[in-house]
């Protein structure tokens, strides 16, 4: 099976977890690396990019054009809306959904002043909602590249912190201090941890893919996304959404932050009928950014 994912440390990391469950089943993996529109296009913020999708969307014709079986994704990356004949056809159990904090200062001892990397606008409208409330001014700057990148400009000074995605720590075993930033306030991004796995719609990929699916993460990756689908998040704009799946009820938090910097943030959890119970909570959100 010939599988599809971006070229970055993290990006192969998480293929190798795919092609380890899939060896499980008896299937032999060959991996296949591309540069998508996202790691070219580094000089921009992701708000600012031309389309959506772009660390998807050439993958997603390789699957379409039949140069790949498969494809390797952070599902935070994927846009709610896919390629017609495509489907997400597993997600592995999620890793840590929270954000995490590298910096020389604790997010509650943040001085004046202080130079904070991260490109996107969630991230950004959280952290100054965070430190403003406490009286804290402090500069956003934009920063892009990989896990490593990132790490490397922050120990070469550029960056007093920098956010970043707590599971790409874990999965790449890397030896840093950080802070997890707490889910209140800090919500994640939708669909944050999460490793998705999409192949052509009906194909005998898609049917074993199926075999390595995990059942609540599926749940919460759905809420998530039902969110995201009812008040048109995206990359340019600061929405933040956790479920989590217990038994038989979820969990859900959501986070929007206005222009202003006024942000909205609400808790409930959902009961059987939970996509339609989240579609009700997404609508009171809608108006507010």
């Amino acid at each position: 099976m010939i599988v599809g994912t971006r070229g970055s440390n993290l990006a192969v990391v998480q293929t190798e977890k795919v092609c380890e469950r899939l060896s499980e089943l008896g299937v032999e993996c060959e991996i296949k690396t591309v540069q998508s529109l996202g790691d070219v296009m580094t000089d921009r913020g992701l708000y600012e990019m031309p389309t959506i999708g772009v660390f998807v969307k050439k993958l997603d014709m390789m699957l379409l054009d039949g140069k790949i079986d498969i494809a390797v994704h952070s599902m935070k990356d994927m846009p709610s809306e896919r390629e017609e004949g495509l489907e997400t056809s597993a997600v592995l159990p999620r890793d840590s959904p929270y954000d995490a904090l590298v910096s020389r200062y604790s997010l509650d001892n943040m001085p004046e002043g202080a130079v904070i990397g991260t490109s996107s606008v969630r991230r950004r409208y959280q952290f100054l909602n965070y430190v403003g409330e406490r009286g804290v001014n402090v500069t956003i700057k934009d920063i892009r590249g990989n896990v490593d990148t990132r790490i490397a400009k922050f120990r070469r000074g550029e960056y007093d912190s920098v956010i970043l995605a707590e599971a790409g720590f874990e999965r790449l075993k890397l030896d840093i201090d950080y802070e997890r930033l707490d889910r209140d306030p800090f919500v994640p991004s939708p669909r944050q941890g999460i490793i998705a796995v999409v192949a052509r719609r009906g194909s005998k990929e898609s049917e074993l893919l199926k075999q390595i699916d995990d059942s609540e993460t599926r749940i919460e990756a759905e809420v998530e996304e039902e969110v995201l689908k009812v008040i048109g998040g995206g990359c340019s704009l600061p929405v933040g959404v956790h479920a989590t799946a217990k038994g038989k009820a979820v969990e859900l938090a959501v986070y929007v932050g206005a222009s202003d910097l006024r942000y909205k943030l609400e808790k409930v959890v959902l009961g059987k009928e939970y996509l339609e119970e989240t579609r009700e909570l997404a609508q009171k959100f809608k108006s507010y950014l």
